[in-house]
């Protein structure tokens, strides 16, 4: 991100990331992306939603379907009255809550089981640290490589290309700042995931051996940490609700900053040139009708959500599906030369209809099974199943049915992604003419040397046979 994406987009300082693609390449190229990005987003806001509703709905009893709207009113609102400055405020203070939650379930959990070696110890013993899993096979859910090669690509996405994060970065004077800015927020994020993982440890030694899903006391993984909470912590006053304001605070810093891109990115791409004269107070209102709109659209989807699986599943699903197509154009756009708007175009449609044809034909198909839980130290008013679950971490177990390719891992979505574009992309730029670069910084650091060396070369060469040229002339004079 340093040293590819970052330096064009702070060199170039346009508002829209996406600006970016109409000037290396033209507004179709633009338009394509911002079409492809707002779905991505509108596909991905819901399943954040759905996380705080259903954890209220676990703590409090209430209906999740009368949490989500009102989850999401609260989070249109202050999104269209306080713009990106009230984001950013409430993403801080989110931010510091979300610890606050966090530290507070780690305490607790660690008095009650009996300090982190305890907790290791378990986990160990369940087979729940398993870091070093090299099977290159990739239709296993999780490994060494799904992590290394397929997340890291959505983490490419989200840190280098997402219009979100370079609105901050950019809102900074220089490019040393904004990579402070940067090195920060993954520094945070790299945090939180660690502490999130560390409360999955924590819970799975809590319930070592008695677990809540295979005894009934959940219908869903999903709903194992509010469990937890209520469980362990209950009885302390003010725990609970801490816990709901951490889970509401991740989502509705999601959800407000992707309204806010999101509009953005609509107005700028697909209203403003229909009103090139509007006035600064006109373009606010109609970016916050579109943020009602889409709060309207998120609300509906939230309940499509409810019916799809698990929620990490399908988070990462939905946006690796058309996350690789966008990371493609910002990537061969920014390093190559010889990309086109043909190219592109064409990339963008063969990858995209390749990942929804791979991730519909394999939705609800693949049940990956769970590592092995117990059941045996479970009390007997709350043992109402004597199953002792032994499966292990194995490809999908609906293999016998779909081809090898529908069975790859969800998490190679965004990789698989970015391949096909890459490889349906450039050919086609070469065939079609090749493309041109009309401003260097269009390019990152390293292309621009090579890019200028290359024409320095063709220039000498130019000059010298221009000379000759000239000298043959004089002599036959």
């Amino acid at each position: 991100m340093h040293y590819v994406y970052l330096p064009v987009f702070h060199d170039m300082q346009l508002t829209s990331c996406f600006s970016y693609l109409e000037l290396r390449f033209d507004r179709i190229v633009r338009l394509t992306a911002s079409f492809v990005y707002a779905l991505s987003t509108l596909f991905y806001i819901p399943v954040v939603i759905y996380v705080p509703a259903l954890t209220f709905s676990q703590v409090s009893g209430v209906n999740l379907h009368l949490i989500t709207p009102i989850l999401c009113i609260i989070c249109i609102f202050y999104t269209t009255v306080g713009g990106l400055r009230g984001v950013v405020w409430a993403d801080t203070i989110q931010f510091l809550l979300m610890l606050v939650a966090f530290f507070a379930i780690i305490g607790l959990g660690l008095s009650d089981i009996g300090g982190v070696s305890e907790v290791w110890t378990r986990a160990q013993r369940g087979g729940r640290l398993d870091f070093f899993n090299f099977n290159p096979d990739p239709t296993l859910r999780t490994s060494f490589w799904t992590v290394t090669l397929g997340l890291t690509t959505n983490w490419i996405v989200i840190f280098g290309i997402n219009q979100a994060c370079i609105q901050r970065f950019l809102a900074v004077p220089t490019r040393k700042a904004a990579k402070n800015s940067l090195n920060i927020y993954i520094i945070g994020l790299m945090i939180i995931n660690s502490l999130a993982c560390f409360i999955g440890l924590l819970v799975y030694a809590k319930y070592e051996s008695c677990d809540p899903v295979s005894t009934h006391q959940v219908k869903k993984l999903d709903q194992i940490v509010p469990f937890y909470v209520m469980d362990a912590g209950g009885r302390i006053p003010g725990l609970p609700g801490l816990f709901i304001a951490g889970v509401f605070s991740a989502a509705l810093s999601t959800m407000s900053s992707g309204l806010n891109t999101l509009a953005g990115t609509i107005y700028e791409d697909f209203i403003r040139p229909c009103r090139p004269h509007a006035s600064e107070q006109s373009s606010s209102t109609a970016m916050k009708v579109i943020v009602v709109l889409l709060g309207v659209v998120v609300i509906i989807l939230v309940f499509v959500v409810e019916k799809l699986g698990s929620i990490i599943q399908m988070a990462i699903s939905c946006t690796g599906v058309i996350s690789g197509s966008i990371l493609g154009m910002f990537t061969i756009g920014m390093v190559s030369t010889k990309a086109n708007t043909k190219g592109v175009v064409s990339g963008v449609v063969a990858s995209i209809s390749s990942m929804i044809t791979l991730w519909i034909t394999s939705l609800g198909k693949l049940n990956y099974p769970f590592l092995p839980f117990r059941s045996d130290g479970c009390d007997e008013d709350i043992f109402t199943s004597t199953m002792n679950q032994t499966t292990t971490v194995n490809p999908p177990t609906s293999e016998e049915q779909l081809p090898f390719i529908f069975r790859i891992s969800f998490m190679y979505y965004a990789l698989i992604g970015v391949l096909i574009f890459t490889a349906v992309a450039y050919p086609v730029s070469l065939f079609t003419g090749g493309g041109k670069v009309v401003d260097q910084r269009l390019l990152t650091p390293f292309a621009r040397s090579k890019s200028k060396s290359k024409i320095s070369v063709e220039l000498h060469v130019k000059n010298a046979t221009d000379q000759l040229l000239n000298g043959e002339t004089k002599d036959k004079v």
